[in-house]
């Protein structure tokens, strides 16, 4: 049985809405809910695994609470039929940790996902800006160099926008999205492969 009776063309419907009406600030009525029904249903209407109030956006928690509007009383599991709520969770972070290692396993010091907290519109349940690819130790590979204890994307020209960067809570698993961080860590790509192909052939 699904968890949602509401149809794939109304589901398109209100993530349309969501993308319409959300804005930029969050409504305190609607945050301080708890999310509305189970897990299996929130990842019905998000299409995509929910794992949790922290892993979604302020569009996305008002999406649920439009759904939630339109089907206040989602269809009934039967007893016996087993839930995946939970375990579709556990398996979306499991999922995030990999990519994650995927993606650090790249740069050559220890480096985790933080977020950047310099621009004041931040709240609970809304993000102003991007993740960023954060260095806990000087980088030097080729001509890229980054000071420790900043984003791989630092510049002194930029340095007054990417001031804020504050460890991410416990069990906050996050992938980067800051499209300037990918670009140099392509760049690391390049170099690294460059130099182990010149000490290969000496």
């Amino acid at each position: 049985m699904s968890a949602t009776a509401l149809t794939e063309d109304q589901l398109q419907e209100l993530r349309e809405r969501a993308r319409r009406e959300a804005g930029p600030f969050t409504d305190p009525r609607i945050i301080s809910r708890e999310v509305p029904h189970s897990f299996a249903w929130a990842s019905a209407v998000l299409g995509r695994p929910y794992g949790g109030p922290r892993s979604i956006t302020w569009p996305e928690r008002y999406l649920l609470h439009i759904a939630a509007e339109t089907e206040p009383t989602p269809p009934t599991r039967r007893p016996s039929e087993p839930t995946q709520s939970r375990e579709d969770g556990r398996r979306y972070r499991e999922q995030l940790a990999a990519d994650w290692k995927a993606i650090s396993d790249q740069v050559p010091v220890a480096a985790e996902v933080r977020h950047n907290y310099t621009s004041v519109r931040h709240l609970e349940f809304y993000r102003q800006g991007v993740d960023h690819i954060y260095l806990l130790e000087e980088l030097h590979i080729g001509r890229i160099y980054r000071p420790a204890n900043n984003s791989l994307c630092y510049t002194p020209s930029r340095a007054r926008y990417l001031r804020e960067f504050p460890p991410l809570a416990a069990g906050d698993i996050r992938l980067p999205d800051c499209r300037a961080c990918d670009r140099v860590l392509k760049r690391i790509v390049q170099v690294a492969a460059v130099e182990s192909t010149a000490q290969r052939g000496t």
